[in-house]
């Protein structure tokens, strides 16, 4: 009786809401005050199946990226203008390529996502020179009438820390603490995302040296199926090799290509940034963070969700990007969003089921270290600070080394007088309590979004040292114990780094020196290697922004500047002396380089290029000894490992996102003599 009443209830309560949206569209259609027509929404339909069900879903449902429909939707988009959301469309879709399609398409794309989330249809089309100051008024009842009501959390519901689904146990307890501390060293495989925790990327293996390199042939190639940036550190182990995308998680045999298991995580919210560098692996766990905020771990075997926690909060523009590490059952990953005006915050949980052990603010509040860095009262609320690349740690001293993302708003200083402490810094935190040992930071008060990139612990000369770059294209070496700075040395062409950004505009260069790999360590040849980016950009101050949750928090009146043509772009591959503090050689490349560079006892560097090709170099001098073209930009991780004592090389190739104009599926490409 009680659920008949019930279902009844649901059918009249749906009648009476689709009779009223319909009422309300045919007022609309009547007097010319609807959004978009009828026609144009089966035109917006056929368009949205082309350019963007792939990461939205079919049905808008969310397949990777998030849902464009119900509450997620509104929530993001209720109380705003048109044109606040047209231009969002515009300028950022298809990710990665914004401003790509001709802007009628756009037009249509948005008059779909209206008709789907419960707007009326009129009379008149939906265009580009369409009045666009209209406010948008969403609500879940026309929504869920128009298309289905949401099952997304909104804004509020988050529930940060809350532990999602059943704790569950890995079928396996590898690899233990012992590999995972003899990471840097060990041979046969690729347990980090830097490797291991010191983060040289040095591997021992001297099977392909420099002087059978040139016999490198691909031995196989997975194709992921996704099209979205694929920027991810391979991690390998046990002859299982482990890639990520933003959403999904693949395991392959490491040796055949062969898919062993995939997991892919549907977006509870929006992400700021689809991105995703890759996991940690401990204990039969692979662990990894979403950029919607989820922290998650898989059983390495099988693929299996063993636990998930929401650590971070999309709605406010969070997520996580990292590639986290794992040390003594503690995982150690940051808030990621610095673009959106977060605050950034370092974490570490428990590997059992991903509680919270400890936090650290990477945006110091009153009365800690750091604090009066930020000297106008409220600039520091969301002064960034975020932590998006991987960490390095020193095991004898327990010591976590921490870089840190731009201050917010990433290019107008004068909103946020004074250093703005830890931004742009690299920090050293205990990593039992979180507590910190020291700071060095690389640009006080900086207006280039010019974030700290990955360190790396090394020692020479009997020097325990570190060594951390940043985007604005200089090479900083510090002494490990109390973060002293021995010697900087730029790495790509400077200019105007000093000058002062105005509305007219400045050009700077680089617009982005050393991204998310950071320098290797040879101890073979006893090198720094470091590749940069050589390009250039204009930047055009606009009106001081007003922070808005989910929306970017620059600065500029041109986007995130205008770069030069790709005809100027070139890159470096760049080898430093850390006893001299010299360059010892360096090689000019045709692209900028984003690659990982890893070193190996053979004498030879491995890495690639956005021109798509993966590279063998001699490591004493830069000259190539290998190239094969795999098809896409290769901007993410190059390992090597062993597997029944044969070396092989896998390179990730595929989108690299933000403003790289070139594109191409997500692959892994293995390698062997």
């Amino acid at each position: 009786m009680g659920a008949r009443y019930l279902r009844n209830h649901r059918r009249r309560r749906d009648i009476i809401v689709m009779l009223f949206v319909s009422a309300i569209s045919t007022v609309a259609q009547a007097d010319g005050t609807g959004w978009y027509t009828q026609d144009q929404v089966a035109q917006g339909r056929w368009e949205y199946s082309q350019k963007c069900a792939a990461c939205h879903g079919d049905h808008l449902q969310g397949t990777g990226a998030p849902s464009l429909e119900g509450a997620v939707f509104i929530d993001q988009w209720n109380g705003k203008k048109l044109s606040d959301l047209f231009g969002y469309v515009h300028t950022n879709m298809p990710l990665g390529m914004g401003a790509s399609l001709p802007t009628q398409e756009y037009a249509d794309i948005v008059g779909f996502l209206l008709a789907q989330n419960g707007l009326p249809s009129g009379t008149d089309k939906l265009t580009p020179a369409s009045p666009m100051d209209r406010v948008l008024v969403l609500n879940a009842v026309t929504a869920a009438a128009a298309a289905g009501a949401a099952t997304k959390p909104a804004a509020g519901e988050i529930a940060i820390g809350r532990l999602y689904g059943k704790l569950a146990q890995p079928t396996t307890t590898t690899p233990t603490q012992a590999e995972l501390d003899a990471a840097d060293t060990e041979s046969e495989n690729w347990l980090m995302y830097n490797k291991g925790y010191r983060g040289e990327r040095y591997s021992t293996l001297a099977q392909i040296d420099k002087n059978n390199a040139g016999n490198l042939k691909p031995v196989c190639m997975y194709q992921l199926g996704e099209i979205g940036t694929f920027s991810t550190g391979p991690v390998v182990y046990d002859g299982i090799l482990y890639v990520t995308t933003h959403l999904s998680t693949y395991a392959i045999d490491a040796a055949t290509c062969k898919q062993i298991w995939k997991h892919s995580h549907v977006a509870q919210g929006p992400e700021m940034n689809a991105t995703n560098r890759g996991i940690a692996l401990a204990g039969g766990r692979v662990i990894r963070g979403t950029q919607d905020g989820f922290l998650y771990a898989l059983d390495a075997k099988t693929g299996a969700q063993l636990w998930a926690r929401q650590v971070a909060d999309w709605s406010l523009g969070e997520g996580i990007g990292a590639a986290p590490i794992v040390w003594n059952d503690i995982v150690y990953v940051g808030k990621a969003g610095s673009d959106w005006g977060i605050r950034g915050q370092m974490m570490a949980f428990n590997v059992a089921d991903g509680s919270l052990a400890w936090s650290f603010d990477l945006i110091p509040t009153f009365g800690e270290p750091g604090a009066d860095t930020w000297q106008k009262s409220g600039s520091s609320a969301h002064g960034g600070g975020a932590a998006w690349v991987t960490f390095a740690l020193d095991r004898e001293t327990g010591t976590l080394f921490v870089p840190v993302g731009n201050p917010g708003p990433d290019y107008n200083k004068s909103m946020r007088p004074g250093a703005n402490l830890f931004t742009e810094s690299t920090i050293a935190l205990d990593a039992h309590s979180g507590k910190l040992k020291w700071w060095y930071q690389l640009r006080a008060n900086d207006d280039h979004d010019w974030d700290a990139t990955v360190v790396s612990l090394f020692d020479s000369g009997g020097r325990k040292l570190v060594a951390t770059a940043s985007k604005q294209g200089i090479l900083h070496v510090l002494t490990r114990k109390d973060g002293k700075l021995l010697f900087k040395l730029p790495v790509t062409t400077l200019l105007n780094q000093d000058a002062p950004i105005t509305p007219k505009g400045v050009r700077v260069c680089p617009v982005a020196g050393v991204q998310w790999n950071g320098a290797a360590h040879s101890r073979s040849t006893e090198l720094l290697y470091v590749n940069a980016i050589d390009w250039c950009t204009v930047f055009k101050l606009g009106p001081d922004p007003k922070w808005v949750a989910t929306v970017p928090y620059t600065g500029l009146a041109n986007g995130w500047g205008t770069n030069d043509p790709t005809s100027d772009w070139s890159g470096w591959i760049n080898a430093i002396d850390p006893k001299s503090g010299t360059m010892a050689w360096r090689v000019k490349w045709p692209t900028p380089m984003y690659a990982a560079i890893t070193p190996t006892a053979g004498d030879v560097l491995f890495t690639g290029d956005l021109a798509g090709n993966f590279l063998a170099l001699d490591a004493r001098n830069g000259k190539t000894l290998y190239s094969f073209d795999t098809g896409g930009p290769i901007a993410g991780g190059v390992v090597t490992y062993a597997i029944k004592g044969k070396q092989y090389v896998a390179a990730a190739s595929g989108f690299s996102g933000g403003s790289i104009p070139l594109t191409g599926s997500a692959t892994v490409v293995i390698f062997s003599e």
